[in-house]
């Protein structure tokens, strides 16, 4: 498949082929840390403690949970792989977690930039196949 149809499939978005569910593990203190401050959204300034880190840092929901889907089959998984990992990386850019940037981003962090695989991980769940509505042929429309 070229590079414009696979655009051409993402932008038209009829109904994805298959998806990867991803979740995001903080490794170092650092990370935690960010991932808290990502979580407090508001408020006054608490000292970073280890209950703030244990009170703030939600990693069950979006952008440290979910799952990338694909409108395109691509026979090379490990390709797949890295495309999951920066579209997870540019999820969390584009939602301003702290410490994360994405070169396809235009938002950029101002503190330390965390490294996967170093201050976090992401890991990716097992494929989930879609199930394809049947194409229409001319018996088909004729028939309605």
């Amino acid at each position: 498949m070229h590079a414009y149809e696979k655009e051409i499939a993402k932008r038209e978005g009829l109904m994805s082929v298959c998806s990867y569910p991803y979740k995001v593990i903080p490794v170092s203190d650092q990370a935690k840390l960010f991932f808290a401050l990502f979580n407090k959204k508001r408020g006054p300034i608490e000292k970073t403690t280890p209950q703030f880190i244990e009170k703030y840092l939600k990693i069950d929901k979006f952008p440290f949970t979910g799952k990338i889907s694909f409108y395109y089959d691509n026979p090379n998984e490990s390709e797949r792989g890295n495309e999951v990992r920066s579209l997870v990386n540019w999820n969390m850019a584009e939602n301003w977690v702290p410490g994360i940037q994405h070169p396809k981003s235009g938002k950029i962090s101002a503190q330390k930039t965390l490294e996967e695989g170093v201050d976090y991980r992401i890991e990716i769940g097992v494929k989930v196949m879609h199930e394809q509505p049947k194409r229409l042929t001319f018996e088909d429309i004729r028939t309605l």
